[in-house]
C-alpha cells in the first residue's frame, strides 16, 4: 500500500472523487519541508518544486492499492506530471512532479478556497470526460486533446446561464423535471459521442418510455459576419467542407461566417476577434449579438453565438486564410450586403449562421441606420 502527498488540485474532494472513481476518505494535513507550491502562470493548475527553506501544505491519501494509482497516474499523466518518491519525517511518500523539461512561470500562491472558487466546476466536468477514457486511450494521446476537454466543459457550465424562451416552470420542463438513464461517451475524440437515455414527464401527463440516442458534443463555437457600414460590405469566408462531401452536395466548398470553438478562459468576444484574425485577417469592432442558439439539437450538443461585427472591409478584399496547424485553407472575400441577402432570398446559402446572420444585419440596418452616411 502507498502514500500520496496532494498539495494542488487533486485535494479537492469532488475531483479526488472522480479520479478514484470513489470517495478518498479522510486525508490527514501535513507540512512539506523543502518545497514550494505556486500556480503556474497563466495556467488553471498548480505546480511544486524544491527550494531550500520553503514549506507546503499538503494531504495524505494513504493506503492506497495498484488500482488507485493506476488511475491517478492517469489523470496526472494528462498533465505531464509524473509519480516520484520524496523523503518525508512520516516516511517515504509519493507526489506528483512537473516534467524536468518544462520550464514553466511561476504565478501567485495557490490558495485551494480560492482555485475552488475560479476553477473547480470547470476541472470537476473536465476530470469526468478525462476519466472516461481511462483504459481505453493513453494519457499522452489524450492530453492533446485536452484543449477542447476543457472547452467542452466551459461550455456546460455557462448553458446554464440562458434564460429559457418561456417560463420553464409554468411549462413543467426544469431540469429536475427528467431522469437520465444512461450517459456514456461511445467515442472519445476531438468530439466526443455520448450515447444517452432519458425518460421525462409527456404533455399528456404520462411518463415516456427511455428511448437512446447519440449525440455529438461539440462545445460552444462563435459565429460572426463582418460588415462595414460605411460602404454597406459584409466579409464572408468559403472553404472545403466533408460533411457536404458525406450529404452528397455536388460542391463542398461553402460559404459560411467566421467562426470557430470558444477556447476555455475565453468571452465570446475574444473568441470573435480571435477567429476574425485567424481566418479572415481582420480586426472587429464593436460586436452586435445575433442569436444564440442550437444548430441541430436533436443530434448535436453545441450552442452557436453568432455576432454582427463592425470593421472596415475593402471592396476588393480577396485572400486566404487559416491556421496551418489545424489543416484550414479559408478564403475570406467582401460581397456588397444587397448581393449578399439577394442569396437569402434564392435560397442558395447552405450555412445556417450565414443565413441567420444576414437577416439579422437586415433588421439592424434598419433598426441602426446603416448604410451609414
Amino acid at each position: 500500500m502507498t502514500d500520496l502527498a496532494l498539495y494542488g488540485t487533486l485535494r479537492d474532494p469532488d475531483i479526488l472523487k472522480i479520479v478514484l472513481g470513489r470517495a478518498g476518505g479522510e486525508m490527514p494535513s501535513a507540512r512539506l519541508s523543502g518545497y514550494r507550491v505556486a500556480m503556474v502562470a497563466g495556467q488553471h493548475f498548480p505546480m511544486i518544486w524544491p527550494e531550500a527553506g520553503a514549506e507546503c501544505d499538503i494531504a495524505l491519501l494513504q493506503g492506497l492499492d495498484g488500482a488507485a494509482l493506476a488511475r491517478l497516474d492517469f489523470y496526472e499523466a494528462v498533465f505531464g506530471y509524473r509519480r516520484a518518491e520524496i523523503p518525508h519525517p512520516m516516511g517515504a511518500l509519493q507526489i506528483y512532479l512537473p516534467p524536468k523539461d518544462e520550464h514553466w512561470p511561476k504565478g501567485g500562491a495557490f490558495d485551494p478556497v480560492t482555485w475552488a472558487e475560479d476553477h473547480g466546476a470547470l476541472t470537476r466536468l473536465a476530470a469526468y470526460d478525462i476519466m472516461s477514457s481511462f483504459g481505453i486511450e493513453a494519457a499522452k494521446e489524450l492530453a492533446l486533446r485536452l484543449p477542447i476537454i476543457r472547452a467542452r466543459a466551459q461550455a456546460k457550465l455557462r448553458a446554464k446561464d440562458h434564460p429559457p424562451a418561456v417560463s420553464a416552470a409554468a411549462a413543467n420542463t426544469t431540469r429536475d423535471n427528467f431522469k437520465i438513464v444512461r450517459q456514456d461517451i461511445a467515442y472519445h475524440g476531438f468530439f466526443n459521442l455520448v450515447d444517452i437515455a432519458a425518460s421525462y414527464p409527456r404533455y399528456d401527463g404520462s411518463d415516456a418510455a427511455p428511448a437512446g440516442r447519440l449525440i455529438l458534443d461539440l462545445g460552444e463555437a462563435v459565429t460572426v459576419l463582418p460588415y462595414d457600414p460605411a460602404r454597406d460590405l459584409v466579409l464572408l469566408i468559403e472553404q472545403f467542407r466533408p460533411a457536404a462531401v458525406v450529404q452528397g452536395d455536388p460542391n463542398p466548398w461553402l460559404w459560411e461566417t467566421v467562426a470557430g470553438i470558444c477556447d476555455a478562459g475565453e468571452t465570446y468576444a475574444q473568441t470573435a476577434q480571435r477567429e476574425a484574425r485567424e481566418e479572415a485577417g481582420i480586426t472587429l469592432g464593436d460586436l452586435h449579438l445575433a442569436g444564440r442558439y442550437y444548430p441541430s439539437q436533436g443530434a448535436v450538443a453545441q450552442i452557436l453565438i453568432s455576432y454582427i461585427g463592425i470593421c472596415e472591409l475593402d471592396p476588393a478584399y480577396d485572400s486566404t486564410h487559416g491556421l496551418e496547424a489545424e489543416g484550414e485553407d479559408i478564403r475570406a472575400f467582401c460581397l456588397p450586403f444587397a448581393e449578399a441577402y439577394r442569396l437569402v432570398h434564392e435560397a442558395r446559402l447552405s450555412n445556417a449562421p450565414l443565413l441567420l446572420s444576414l437577416m439579422a444585419l437586415d433588421r439592424m440596418r434598419a433598426e441602426k441606420g446603416w448604410p451609414s452616411q
